[in-house]
């Protein structure tokens, strides 16, 4: 029983290191990206770089640290984190807990959990590392000034090591800590450090880094090259390596070994060998400070001249630099044998086993110019051409098989297909031409029914027809009747070229230039789908069907779609708007232009690969690539609450968060933390006692909300892969807005109780008193109706008006705009709004007090109402520190004019006497009627125009035309 196990567990172990090996890239098939300060980077040169548990990549560099969510760097420096003695950082470490230590320059120590930094004292020097090997101590390697051990309730610091540099500590399994330093390596055991020497296999020279593999292997990199730790014994990694500067090691999770070394560039060692990247290959500089493989798979590069990461692209590309004869690519064949042959500009070439081989015509020096190519019963491969007709491989060598001279239609053949019945059809820019199996030649133009002699496309449908796609239509050969029918597409389509087709069941797929076209055999009916049905292009040149997606090549990339989908939609069935992904340079192609005009332009492999003739290159993609993408754990964060423009720190406050009475406009920026998908990810939202529903957000990464009324809410955001099933990764925030006090139950409870009270005591009086004193009576009940109605104006009154000012409200206002706004706009007369807003408020109440502020509010409500004295103009307090300004019969050139004489009237007004050295200046935002039909736009407009004002620098009037 034992052995079988055993058996079983060597089967497993094999399987899993050929899984592991199969799916192994080439460096070559990687897609790279690089930042750096042009791109939100603080500085280029990225001293660490690491990933936490909640899925931020971050990154230290000289000026700062910086966050990245997959779109945007957030960046940290002194200013943001108190405490810090210096921006510059120089190691970051990610713990198991979720926090991050960041350590650098001046001996700066600070620590990051749960959103709340908190700083350490300095040490003496330079923070090279930082290693926590217990819960109660943490060690910091130092530059210049050796090994401290520090202890974190005391802060009392010992030494192990001084006056040298300590660059990287590591911890095995056997608890011995092993320290990279100026003098080498020393292996630290119970506080006891002890130098390797010479004689265990390190040369006595500077290590800087360490590694420990998966399997506890020592992995050391120093100034003369890298070394692993095999029985006590330090053995060279790979010869080629040694004498090379070695500054970054990481192991990925194929088990192979990235080594960052100081001049040289990246190395990559694993089964297939050794492999280098420089800056000639596209890296941003040769001297490599870190490195990190983040949870999806790609490879983090930290260069002096910037941050540069591989990644497995959706899309890997053949072109010159790996072999091929050119890079202008015309056609790909998917051959019997698993190999890819490719087609371009200058000759052809055949793919095996990530090998090239080129293929020449015989006696002939001049390179073939490839527009075609097919494959015949035999496995043989024709090739069509542009100014040579049609060749054939024999024998690793290219012949002649038949040109114009010998009877075809024109040398340049743009498509080639051989038939159920083994005849070769060559389609030419003059015709059509059928090569019979004994040799005969038939020629067909547009004489025998051809809508064109421009040919482009062949293909063979379930009913043994023969379908040719011209330049001005498509025509099906029947071979039975021996002779044409034109399949004319309706003149609503508007469409001319067909590029391509695909036989399906009873269907005719065609590629055309106004979109995919569906031609039914049986029925003839016809459908397309096209811009007007939201594809992104309208010339598509070839589809390729591979399981429940096709795939549509285009001048602008590559998309993907399901088939069910366009089916649903070509049936009238779909509800929603057309899904799909375009695919571009972004995604690992070299260009996005595909092309097309000849044939195949596209193909699926054995392997389930789809292949594309592309303007620079052959370029392919593996679908799975994609599905284990989107199958990868997806973490969702919230990053900001914006209320009324304030952002608020939602890592410092509990749940609820506390939003205050007016809070008008609640915005949410969120972000999946997906950092090969990212422009690509979906987003769904629901604010719980707004609506109970997801809403679907698309790519928009932010949500806001107005005007909600005061109560409790709770935002839920969640996001996802393109094409993929919602994961369970949604986050939530719950906040509560607090209403005024007029809008508070008890207040409303208490002024009905009263009103009840007093018209039971009324009833009782009057019922007591009405036959003695009659008249005394009615006298009484005409003075008490007289007091509600006063008591009634004042309320009403109070409803309009504010109580701090004495000016209308935002109700008063609002109910003057919606009354007046139609008319103004039927009658043509202008309109203008303005919203003013007192500049830096918060600074007045945090500075002075709320009283100042108050008294401030009551001098700018003055001077605004004082304007609109002897006017028509209507002035009212918008809330808060905002009013709000309506001008009729004024255009929005007269409106400015008026905005910036109050605008100065503000700032020269002196408020001295309410508090010493106060000024106040005020923003304006200015918008008229005449671009909006309706007045909530012009709110909108003039609220966009006052923002406009505050980010432009403030004191300032802007205006929206």
């Amino acid at each position: 029983m034992m052995k079988r196990i055993s058996v079983f567990l060597i089967c497993v172990i094999q399987f899993t290191c050929f899984a592991a090996q199969s799916t192994r890239l080439p460096l070559n098939d990687y897609f790279s990206e690089t930042w750096n300060t042009r791109t939100g980077l603080p500085h280029n040169s990225i001293n660490s770089v690491t990933q936490t548990s909640d899925g931020y990549i971050w990154v230290a560099t000289w000026e700062g640290l910086a966050r990245f969510n997959g779109r945007d760097f957030k960046l940290f420096t002194r200013s943001e984190i108190e405490g810090l003695p210096d921006s510059g950082l120089r190691s970051l470490s990610a713990e198991s807990d979720g926090s991050l230590y960041i350590v650098g320059a001046r001996g700066g120590i600070s620590h990051l959990k749960n959103g709340q930094w908190k700083t350490s004292p300095n040490a003496q020097a330079m923070v090279n590392h930082i290693l926590n090997p217990t819960p109660s101590e943490v060690w910091l390697g130092l530059e210049g000034k050796g090994l401290v051990v520090r202890d974190k309730t005391t802060d009392h610091e010992s030494h192990l090591l001084i006056n040298l540099s300590v660059y990287r500590l590591i911890q095995d399994s056997d608890a011995v800590i092993w320290a990279a330093t100026s003098e080498g390596l020393y292996r630290i055991k119970d506080k006891n450090p002890q130098l390797v020497t010479l004689a265990q296999g390190l040369p006595s020279s500077s290590i800087y880094t360490l590694l420990l593999t998966r399997q506890g292997q020592l992995i050391v990199g120093g100034e003369k090259g890298a070394w692993r730790l095999v029985k006590d014994q330090f053995e060279t990694i790979h010869v080629d390596l040694d004498g090379e500067s070695v500054s970054s090691l990481l192991e990925d999770n194929h088990g192979d070994l990235w080594l960052g070394t100081i001049n040289k560039g990246l190395f990559r060692l694993s089964t297939s060998g050794l492999e280098q990247l420089d800056s000639e290959a596209g890296l941003p500089a040769n001297r490599i400070l870190s490195l990190l493989q983040d949870r999806e798979g790609s490879i983090w590069v930290g260069t002096n001249g910037g941050l540069y990461r591989l990644r497995e692209a959706p899309f890997s590309v053949w072109t010159k630099k790996r072999g091929l004869s050119g890079n202008y690519i015309r056609a790909v064949l998917s051959h019997s044998d698993g190999s890819m042959w490719v087609g371009s500009s200058s000759g052809l070439n055949r793919i095996k086993d990530d090998k090239v081989q080129s293929y020449s015509v015989a006696n002939q020096v001049k390179p073939l110019s490839v527009l075609s190519l097919t494959e015949d019963e035999s496995a043989g491969v024709w090739i069509g051409t542009y100014t040579s007709g049609i060749l054939r491989v024999v024998d690793d060598k290219i012949y002649p098989v038949l040109d114009r001279d010998g009877g075809l239609a024109s040398n340049e053949v743009r498509a080639l297909l051989f038939d159920n019945k083994k005849r070769l059809w060559a389609g030419t820019a003059t015709g059509l031409t059928r090569i019979e199996t004994d040799g005969s030649i038939t020629q067909f133009t547009t004489d025998e029914g051809l809508p064109g002699d421009f040919i482009m496309a062949l293909e063979q449908d379930s009913k043994g027809n023969i379908w040719v796609g011209t330049g001005v239509g498509v025509a099906m050969f029947n071979d039975s009747l021996g002779k044409f029918k034109g399949q004319q597409f309706p003149r609503k389509f508007n469409a001319e070229y067909a590029f391509g087709f695909f036989s399906q069941n009873n269907n005719m797929w065609m590629t055309t230039d106004r979109g995919l076209i569906r031609f039914n055999i049986e029925t003839g009916r016809i459908d397309m789908l096209g811009r007007e049905q939201g594809l992104p292009v309208d010339k598509l040149f070839q589809l390729v069907a591979q399981g429940d997606l096709f795939w549509l090549s285009s001048n602008r990339g590559i998309i993907q779609i399901k088939q069910q989908q366009v089916n649903d939609f070509l049936d009238n069935k779909a509800a929603d708007v057309l899904q799909y992904q375009l695919y571009d340079e972004g995604d690992g192609m070299l260009s996005a232009q595909a092309n097309g005009g000849s044939s195949p332009a596209a193909t699926l492999h054995h392997d389930g690969s789809v292949w594309f003739a592309t303007a620079n290159g052959v370029a392919s993609v593996m679908p799975e690539r994609l599905k284990r993408a989107s199958q990868l754990e997806l973490p969702t964060v919230i990053e900001s609450l914006v209320v009324d423009g304030d952002t608020i720190n939602i890592n410092d406050l509990k749940s609820p968060i506390q939003l205050a009475a007016g809070s008008d406009r609640v915005s949410f920026h969120y972000a999946g933390l997906s950092f090969i998908m990212s422009q690509r990810l979906k987003f769904q939202t629901k604010l719980l006692g707004y609506n109970d529903k997801w809403v679907d957000r698309h790519k928009l990464n932010i949500t806001e909300y107005t005007n909600l009324a005061p109560g409790k809410y709770t935002f839920m955001v969640r996001s996802g892969y393109p094409n993929a099933a919602w994961q369970d990764n949604y986050r939530a925030i719950t906040f509560e807005i607090k209403p005024y006090f007029w809008q508070e139950i008890s207040f409303k409870l208490v002024v009905f109780i009263t009103v009840l009270l007093l018209c039971y005591c009324l009833y009782k009086y009057r019922l007591y008193h009405y036959k003695k004193i009659e008249k005394r009576l009615t006298e009484r009940v005409e003075q008490q109706t007289f007091a509600l109605q006063s008591q009634n104006d004042a309320f009403a009154h109070q409803a309009t008006h504010d109580q701090l000012t004495g000016i209308p409200n935002r109700r008063a206002f609002d109910d003057w705009l919606a009354d007046n706004f139609n008319d103004f706009k039927r009658s043509g007369r202008p309109l203008a709004l303005v919203i003013v807003d007192i500049d830096y408020f918060k600074r007045i109440n945090d500075n002075w007090s709320h009283i100042i502020g108050d008294r401030v509010i009551c001098v700018v409500a003055n001077i605004l109402q004082q304007c609109c004295e002897d006017n028509e103009y209507q002035v009212s307090r918008w809330g808060g520190e905002e009013f709000t300004l309506l001008l009729p019969n004024k255009t929005i050139d007269q409106a400015r004019v008026l905005c910036e004489q109050l605008r100065e009237e503000i700032a020269e007004y002196d408020f001295s006497s309410i508090a010493v050295d106060l000024s106040i200046t005020a923003s304006f935002g200015v918008a008229d009627s005449r671009c909006v039909d309706e007045y909530d736009r012009l709110l909108a407009r003039a609220d966009k125009a006052l923002y406009q004002a505050k980010a432009n620098g403030r004191n300032r009037v802007e205006e929206l035309n």
